[in-house]
C-alpha cells in the first residue's frame, strides 16, 4: 500500500522560501512572464483550488473526480532548486536528498512559488496544490529521461524488475492573506513561508513484466516515456508493460485524490464542497 508520511524534516525547514529559489529561465532567454490562471472548472464553493502543474495527467485526475480547479502553472527552476538542496544537504554530512524528499522538496516549491504570485495579486481565497513525481530504481531517483537513449537504457533495466513511485503534495492556504494585505511587488514575490501549509508523500511500488528489444524501441517511438518520470506511464501506451502495483494508482499517475482529500480536511475543508454537480445523461 501507498505510505503516508510526515513531510518537512528539518532540511526543508531551513531552506529558503520559494522566493528565493531561482525561476525557471532557458539559456539565453528572458524569463516568461507569469502565466495567467487558466480557467478550467468551477464549482458554487467560495474557495478556489488552483493546480500549480500543467501536467495534462493530474488535469485529467481532478476533472474524472469531478473536482473544480484552475490551473497555474510554476515558473520554479527545479534543476536549480535541487542543485541548492542537494548542496545544503551534503553540507549536513549527506549524500544529497532521497527520491522521497526530492518529490516533497519540488511538490512544496511548485505550491509555494504560485501561492507568492497570487498573493501579490492580491488573491486570498484559494488553495494552492503542488504536486511532484520521482521515480526510484535501485535507489537513485529518475526523473524524465529527455532523450530515447536515456529512456532505452531505463526501460532495458527496469524490465522484469521493479522500482518505487513517490509522489509529493503540498497544499498552500491563502485565505489566511486578509484582503489589503502588505507583500513585496515588482521583481521580488512575496514570502509565503509563514501561509499554512499541510503536505502529504504518497508512494507505491511498480513491477515490470519483462520487455523484448522490440517492445521497447516500440514504445519509445511513441514519445510517451521522454516526458514521464521514470519512463513509464499507467494510464498511456506504458500500461501493457504494468505486471501490477501495490498502492494507489492515482499516485503512480501523479496526483493522489485521498492525499488530497486528507490535505484539504487538515484545512477545514470539504472535499465535497469542490464537487461539480453530477453531469447530466443524454
Amino acid at each position: 500500500m501507498g505510505h503516508a508520511l510526515s513531510l518537512y524534516p528539518l532540511l526543508f525547514r531551513s531552506l529558503p522560501p520559494a522566493s528565493q529559489y531561482p525561476q525557471s529561465a532557458p539559456e539565453g532567454k528572458t524569463r516568461r512572464k507569469r502565466s495567467k490562471i487558466e480557467p478550467m472548472t468551477t464549482s458554487a464553493s467560495p474557495t478556489r483550488l488552483i493546480l500549480a502543474s500543467a501536467s495534462p495527467a493530474r488535469r485529467k485526475l481532478l476533472e474524472d473526480s469531478r473536482i473544480a480547479f484552475t490551473v497555474r502553472v510554476s515558473s520554479v527552476d527545479e534543476d536549480a532548486a535541487l542543485a541548492a538542496a542537494n548542496e545544503q544537504a551534503r553540507g549536513q554530512g549527506r549524500a544529497g536528498l532521497t527520491p522521497a524528499e526530492t518529490a516533497s522538496l519540488l511538490a512544496q516549491l511548485k505550491a509555494q512559488a504560485v501561492a507568492a504570485e497570487l498573493a501579490a495579486e492580491g488573491v486570498h481565497d484559494a488553495l494552492v496544490l503542488g504536486c511532484d513525481s520521482v521515480f526510484e530504481f535501485e535507489g537513485v531517483a529518475y526523473g524524465k529521461p529527455h532523450t530515447a537513449e536515456a529512456a532505452r537504457e531505463r526501460i532495458s533495466a527496469m524490465s522484469g524488475n521493479y522500482g518505487v513511485l513517490h509522489t509529493g503534495h503540498a497544499l498552500v492556504d491563502l485565505r489566511g492573506l486578509k484582503p489589503g494585505a502588505e507583500v513585496l511587488t515588482g521583481s521580488e514575490l512575496p514570502t509565503v513561508s509563514e501561509l499554512p501549509t499541510v503536505s502529504e508523500l504518497r508512494s507505491a511500488t511498480v513491477h515490470f513484466d519483462e520487455l523484448t528489444p522490440e517492445e521497447i524501441q516500440a514504445y519509445i517511438a511513441t514519445g510517451e516515456p521522454l516526458w514521464v518520470a521514470g519512463s513509464f506511464t499507467l494510464d498511456g501506451y506504458g500500461s501493457a508493460f504494468i505486471r501490477g502495483i501495490e498502492g494507489e494508482f492515482h499516485t503512480v499517475v501523479g496526483l493522489s485524490i485521498h492525499a488530497l482529500r486528507d490535505m484539504l480536511r487538515r484545512r477545514e475543508v470539504a472535499v465535497t464542497d469542490l464537487w461539480l454537480p453530477p453531469e447530466e445523461e443524454n
